[in-house]
C-alpha cells in the first residue's frame, strides 16, 4: 500500500466500521476496489453489509452498521447469560429489507440471521459492552428479550423463559407492555397473557 494512505488505513483499523463509499473518497475508486479486496483476501476485515466493512471480525458488529437495529432473542439471552446454547446472532430492526436485506448471512465465520420488527416495537435495548471486540452494542434488556421471545413465538423459549424471569423488573415489564398498548401491537393480549401465565407460574 502507497505509504501516503498508511495513516488512512490506520484510522479505518481502529474504527467500528467504515464503507466503500468512505474509502473512494480518498483514494478513488480503482484503488478503492483493490484495496478493499486485498485486505478480505488476507482476511484482515470482514463484510458486515454491502460495501460495509470492519477490521473487527465478530457478526455482532452487524448492530453498528445498521442505524435502528438490537441483538435480541436467543442470542440476546445467550449475552443475558440466560441461555448457555451458542445460535445464529439474531438482530432485529425496522430497518431491515431496506439499510439491510432479512435473512441468514455468514459474517466472521458466523451465521447472522436479520429479521424485520415493526417500527411500534423498536425499543427495550441497551447498550451491553463486549469485551472481545472492545465495543458497546445494542442489544434488547431482559423485559424486551421476554416480550421478543413471546412475540416471535421463539421455539426455545420454554427452557429460556424460566431463566430469564429471575433477572426481570416487572416495573419495567409492565411499561413496555403499556407502551404496545398505547401503540396498538397486534397480538399485544396474547403476550401479555402468557407473560402473565410465566410470571404467576414462577411465584
Amino acid at each position: 500500500m502507497p505509504v501516503k494512505y498508511s495513516e488512512f488505513i490506520e484510522r479505518l483499523r481502529r474504527s467500528s466500521f467504515f464503507t466503500f463509499r468512505s474509502v473512494e473518497a480518498v483514494v478513488g475508486r480503482d484503488y478503492a476496489k483493490l484495496l478493499v479486496h486485498n485486505l478480505k483476501r488476507r482476511g484482515q476485515i470482514v463484510e458486515l453489509l454491502k460495501g460495509v466493512y470492519s477490521f473487527k471480525k465478530s457478526p455482532y458488529m452487524i448492530v453498528k452498521a445498521i442505524p435502528r437495529a438490537y441483538i435480541g432473542l436467543g442470542s440476546a439471552a445467550f449475552l443475558h447469560e440466560a441461555w448457555n446454547q451458542v445460535t445464529a446472532v439474531t438482530v432485529l430492526s425496522p430497518s431491515v429489507s431496506k439499510a439491510a436485506r432479512w435473512g441468514i448471512r455468514e459474517i466472521a465465520g458466523f451465521k447472522v440471521m436479520l429479521r424485520r420488527i415493526s417500527d411500534k416495537m423498536y425499543f427495550g435495548y441497551e447498550y451491553k459492552y463486549l469485551e472481545e471486540i472492545d465495543e458497546w452494542v445494542r442489544v434488547s434488556d431482559p423485559e424486551k428479550t421476554l416480550i421478543d421471545l413471546t412475540y416471535f413465538k421463539y421455539p426455545a423459549r420454554d427452557e429460556i423463559i424460566p431463566r430469564l424471569l429471575e433477572m426481570v423488573d416487572t416495573g419495567r415489564l409492565k411499561k413496555y407492555l403499556d407502551k404496545m398498548e398505547v401503540r396498538r401491537v397486534r397480538g399485544r393480549k396474547r403476550i401479555e397473557r402468557e407473560i402473565n401465565q410465566w410470571l404467576n407460574h414462577a411465584v
